[in-house]
């Protein structure tokens, strides 16, 4: 076997392959280094998906000609010092990504510090010219012919489409990290995105993602020794079919790192249906020597010193967050499915409160539209409804095990007003004297059940006549192997044969429901953990099963009393947003909201 030395240019190219997997990288590492040069002002502009031309403009420091000719050459950076790999400040350091673009593409860098402008070309790699050019302060990288050198590559991209939204999306998670500066985004020059430099977060936000996304997000705010979480997460029930509206950052640098969708995954544990994803856009502060950003060529993933300590203070903080706002707020979507986007001018006026109430001769006329069971001695037994001061609640410490979660009973959460009327025997509909309130009664009642199962030992009923359950000798397995964990929640069961069970006690709380449908739900939920799953997760859906077995159903029809007691229980339970597989519980209609739907502005 014969060692040799590779050239340089091979080197260069075989970098390229880890640091420049597709025309998104070359955005990102090109950007990075705008933000990293103190622009204030950065233009993107691509054409033929990025495989034929891209570009990037800043108004930053600029080079003079010395390190105009030195930033293409491998391992050549101004971004580290010899002692400092463990401590870095800045995106681009190891001086691999502009040698590694320029040997697989032709490229053109015209740069200006506050005194001369140069422009240095080369193509695959080689220096074809270098020149004075005419350009003020700042930057500008063209790459042309991305790939040209190698081919293959190309046939590994995506289609044309699929490569330009990935050139977007990474604009985009560079344009969150830094809503101080001015970003342009141009797709063979039609403008795609222009955001304004801001000092509001959400704005930037909701520029990015447009209002819908940005009404449903609540911010996130704490601070712990070195460590800083601050942002934006989305109501559970603004649950998404992907991660992809998951965004992390760490000291500014967007990551895509298991580390945190795992605790966010935690975080929002029997708040958001299995399988769905909740929406996020976190920022993570911490000393830059308490993390290694360089466990990966593309830097997407990183390291921490103390992760167990990092995973702790995020998904506390998100579950605080979640009990003392995120998880009492409906999601909006269902509002602006509903409300045309276009108000009517010309009769642009906001009625009174008043005027928004029946009056006496539109009750006589239509009084089958109100409440007719309501009797004299309901009122004695429930008092008519009396507004809550709307002072939010101050958020309380959660600890890491839902079952450490204590209730408090005293404080007032939300106010949902007076019952009025049941839909089709399912839905309730009440109100205050500036809300519309909607509420499904099976998911809320799912939720309080779920709320009190948390927070309590499970007692045991026995069965009057056991249960044989018929199973699979797999499934029969299973519940053998999990028969600890079932004991927690009240279920006793014995081995009849390797396909048949035999249940003999089920939790109290669950007075006389379907043995067999439950058993079954549980052995469907065990089967669908697998071992990725953890004890709490596995916790939260069996609890989350046995809620639904025992909670009020759809189709019950309840009297005016039974309303007001379920709304009243929903004032007073945590997270009673969504049932206990991520549904909405219940939704709300503002004044606001109703101008909107009838083109009142």
């Amino acid at each position: 076997m014969i060692i040799r030395l590779l050239s340089q240019n091979l080197i260069n190219q075989i970098a390229a392959g880890e640091v420049v997997e597709r025309p998104s990288s070359v955005v990102k590492e090109l950007t990075e280094n705008a933000i990293d040069a103190g622009a204030t002002e950065v233009e993107v502009r691509i054409a033929d998906a990025g495989k034929s031309f891209i570009s990037v403009s800043d108004n930053g420091c600029g080079m003079d000609k010395q390190s105009l000719e030195m930033c293409v050459l491998s391992h050549a950076t101004s971004k580290l010092t010899a002692d400092n790999l463990f401590d870095i400040h800045t995106f681009g350091f190891r001086g691999e990504a502009l040698p590694s673009i320029a040997s697989i593409s032709r490229i053109s860098i015209s740069t200006c510090d506050s005194t001369d402008a140069w422009n240095l070309q080369l193509e695959g790699g080689q220096v074809t010219s270098m020149a004075p050019c005419n350009r003020k302060q700042g930057t500008t990288v063209e790459v042309r012919d991305l790939f040209f050198a190698t081919p293959a590559r190309l046939k590994f991209l995506k289609s044309d489409s699929t490569e330009a939204e990935n050139c977007l999306s990474m604009f985009n998670r560079i344009a969150l990290a830094f809503p101080r500066v001015t970003f342009s985004f141009y797709d063979s020059d039609k403008c795609k995105a222009h955001y304004e430099k801001t000092d509001d977060l959400q704005k930037r936000i909701c520029d990015v993602f447009g209002t819908p996304f940005s009404e449903n997000l609540f911010s996130v705010s704490a601070q712990k020794d070195e460590l800083k979480l601050q942002g934006f997460v989305g109501v559970p029930t603004f649950n998404k079919a992907s991660a992809g509206y998951q965004y992390f950052f760490v000291n500014n640098r967007c990551v895509k790192d298991k580390f945190f969708s795992s605790a966010l995954k935690s975080a929002y544990a029997g708040l958001v249906p299995q399988g769905r994803y909740a929406a996020a856009v976190v920022y993570l502060d911490m000393p830059y020597n308490a993390v290694d950003v360089n466990a990966h060529p593309a830097k997407t993933e990183i390291r921490f010193k103390d992760a167990d300590k990092v995973r702790y203070f995020i998904m506390s903080e998100l579950k605080k967050a979640l009990l003392s706002f995120g998880a009492l707020k409906p999601t909006t979507e269902s509002v602006n499915s509903f409300c045309p986007s276009e108000i009517t001018k010309a009769d642009s006026y906001t009625p009174s409160y008043a005027s928004l109430r029946p009056q006496k001769d539109v009750y006589k006329e239509y009084k089958f539209f109100f409440p007719q069971n309501k009797t004299e001695q309901d009122d004695k037994e429930f008092p008519r409804y009396i507004p809550t001061p709307k002072n939010e609640p101050e958020s309380p410490t959660i600890p890491m095990s839902f079952s450490e979660v204590e209730e408090n009973k005293d404080e007032t959460f939300i106010s949902l007003g007076e019952a009025l009327y049941q839909i089709n025997n399912t839905y309730i509909v009440s109100a205050t004297e500036d809300t519309l309130f909607v509420t499904d009664q099976h998911a809320a009642a799912e939720r309080i059940t779920l709320e009190k199962l948390k927070n309590n030992d499970l007692d045991s009923q026995t069965l009057l006549l056991p249960e044989v359950c018929a199973f699979s000798a797999a499934q029969v397995e299973l519940l053998v192997s999990s028969v600890e964990l079932l004991l927690k929640f009240g279920i006793h069961f014995e081995k009849l044969a390797d396909d048949l069970v035999n249940v003999t006690a089920i939790p109290a709380i669950l007075g006389t429901c379907d043995v067999s449908a439950l058993i079954t739900d549980i052995v469907d939920e065990l089967e669908s953990f697998g071992d990725a799953y953890t004890l709490n997760d596995k916790i939260n859906h069996i609890v989350s099963t046995i809620s639904c077995h025992g909670s009020l159903r759809a189709g019950k029809a309840l009297s005016t009393t039974e309303m007001n007691s379920l709304l009243r229980q929903m004032e007073h339970t945590s997270n009673i947003a969504q049932c206990c597989h991520g549904r909405p519980s219940y939704v709300s209609f503002s004044v606001k909201d109703l101008n909107k739907f009838f083109e009142r502005s």
